[in-house]
């Protein structure tokens, strides 16, 4: 356990606000991960949006050893710089829409790296083409399905907007759009269902909702399931050859695993653990990843400020989307009235609760993982003697993307 005199000690020399990641709980995380996955035939991608870290990627990589194969990225000028830095295998999660784009795309193919473009659209196939056609190389692509659950005739939405593609007829239409268009080339299948992967099982704030979330989740499974395999069928007997299927993400990794037509899983959060996953049942994960404000001043006996802390994620608005403070106790929850700051954060201490003075540490965690990244320039990689070894984010390599 890291309790607060831990990280109090830790901080003491170290410039604040800092993101903090351990490491060792990185790996407990990393295990847990093999442990849901190894003994079905699948491979893990990590998804880079939720690191952004070119050290944590390698070290992620290494540690999952021939499990893990690949990345998910989520950027084209991404995937270029994740090749400069020695990276293959990278499949976008997300279509694109840009020249500068395709170009990017094209450029990999003319390298010799394989980084697959995402399409769900006929309309998209062109730009890709022309690109490709340009440089004389052929982009291989990966068709996005759409896997919510939409009952009442489709008048409910219960999963993201995503992929227009449906079923197996417009999963075959666009196939073999592909194969009448020069320059490209498909090969694989994204199969994200969201309303299982990114829906907790117990929120802390919407606990009300926790009986409806799990019964869309029990619903939804065997719905994705049964299109999954129809699509990757159809597909096949029609000549299509596909060399990955991918689905799942951290909160359906145990269960996409099972699923014969899935040869990959895609992990992202789950190796950092932000708060939103802490309501997530199947897969035990650690928080790894932190960050800390210092204490600047007292305005009453039972409030404190400290400087920054506005570091809220995205997704619809809501309590659930701020960060939550972690240590030391008692130091929640924020001023209503306030909030999260952009430069300072006024917080009341319960009564009882450790007295604090100006310079001392709030350790706090992110809603998701991902964006931490954006708001530091670098990570301090602890393990339980302390600091081992502090790393630019792609933020303090000069890498932004979105």
């Amino acid at each position: 356990m890291r309790d607060y005199g831990w990280w109090r000690d830790v901080l003491q020399d170290e410039p604040l606000p800092a993101a903090v990641v351990d490491l060792d709980r990185v790996d407990r995380n990393i295990d847990a991960i093999v442990a849901a996955t190894a003994r079905h035939e699948v491979t893990v991608r990590p998804a880079t949006k939720s690191i952004r870290h070119i050290g944590l990627l390698k070290y992620i990589m290494r540690r999952g050893g021939d499990l893990f194969a690949g990345l998910m990225t989520f950027s084209a000028r991404e995937c270029l710089w994740l090749a400069d830095h020695g990276f293959d295998d990278l499949l976008m999660g997300y279509p694109i829409g840009r020249r500068d784009e395709a170009d990017a795309l094209a450029e990999l193919a003319e390298r010799g790296v394989t980084a697959r473009a995402t399409v769900d659209s006929v309309e998209q196939l062109d730009l890709l083409s022309r690109a490709a056609r340009a440089r004389g190389v052929t982009i291989p692509l990966c068709v996005d399905i759409d896997c919510s659950w939409r009952p009442l005739g489709g008048r409910v939405h219960l999963g993201v907007r995503r992929s227009p593609v449906r079923g197996a007829a417009a999963a075959l239409v666009i196939a073999r759009s592909i194969a009448d268009t020069p320059g490209v080339r498909f090969d694989a299948l994204l199969a994200y269902e969201a309303q299982v992967a990114g829906m907790q099982d117990d929120n802390r704030v919407r606990r009300h909702l926790d009986p409806i979330k799990r019964f869309i989740k029990a619903r939804s499974r065997p719905l994705v399931a049964q299109r999954r395999r129809a699509i990757v069928a159809a597909l096949r007997a029609d000549g299509h050859a596909l060399k990955l299927v991918n689905g799942g993400g951290t909160g359906s990794v145990s269960w996409t695993s099972t699923d014969p037509s899935v040869s990959e899983v895609t992990v992202g959060s789950g190796f950092l653990c932000p708060h939103t996953f802490d309501g997530y049942r199947g897969i035990g994960l650690e928080p790894a990843a932190f960050f800390a404000l210092s204490v600047v001043r007292r305005s009453d006996a039972d409030h404190i400020t400290v400087a920054g802390g506005g570091y809220v994620a995205s997704g619809a608005p809501g309590v659930d989307r701020l960060p939550l403070v972690h240590l030391p106790k008692g130091v929640d929850p924020l001023v209503e009235t306030e909030g999260f700051g952009e430069v300072q954060t006024p917080f009341k201490v319960a009564p009882g609760a450790l007295q604090l003075r100006p310079g001392d540490p709030v350790i706090c965690r992110h809603a998701k993982a991902g964006e931490l990244a954006e708001r530091f320039a670098e990570y301090l990689l602890v393990r339980r003697d302390g600091v081992v070894d502090r790393q630019p984010t792609y933020r303090g390599q000069g890498a932004t993307f979105m």
